[in-house]
């Protein structure tokens, strides 16, 4: 499995480490399920990981709050970082574990109102993620799905 960090630290900067989890599920149209957050762009379905959770759980948790849908959780992709300073001036450290994934039912609202759930071509989302980790693990993501689906075939 892959591991690339994106950036580096800069001197006399505190990075905020944030370990996150993010799931990755296509449509037979070269498509993934990707959020867009108003003022800030677009972004893997998923989020950081809260204490007691692991991998699967966050990416349920976090899609389901994002989206309103379930999802099952698949196979492990990559582990992406990143060394960035937010807006805010606070220097930022996200540790994204990447998965595929299988979008499910919408069985509620979603709680996070400013997420709007968008099926996006593969290479649009690498050319617009905020985040250049999620853009690099779509690649690698879409790449294994589609050797996936020629397993299946086979």
């Amino acid at each position: 499995m892959e591991h690339r960090v994106f950036g580096a630290p800069r001197p006399g900067l505190e990075y905020w480490d944030r370990p996150g989890a993010y799931g990755i599920a296509f449509d037979n149209r070269g498509r993934a399920a990707v959020v867009h957050c108003e003022g800030k762009g677009y972004f893997l379905l998923g989020g950081g990981i809260e204490p007691g959770e692991d991998e699967d759980a966050c990416i349920c948790r976090e899609v389901l709050e994002e989206t309103g849908y379930t999802v099952t959780v698949g196979e492990k992709v990559c582990i992406g970082e990143q060394y960035a300073v937010m807006s805010s001036g606070r220097p930022f450290h996200p540790i994204g574990h990447i998965h595929l994934a299988q979008l499910g039912e919408k069985v509620a609202e979603p709680v996070e109102t400013d997420h709007t759930l968008i099926w996006m071509p593969v290479e649009e989302f690498q050319g617009t993620a905020f985040a250049h980790y999620q853009a690099w693990a779509m690649g690698l993501a879409w790449e294994l799905y589609q050797k996936r689906q020629k397993e299946k075939k086979s």
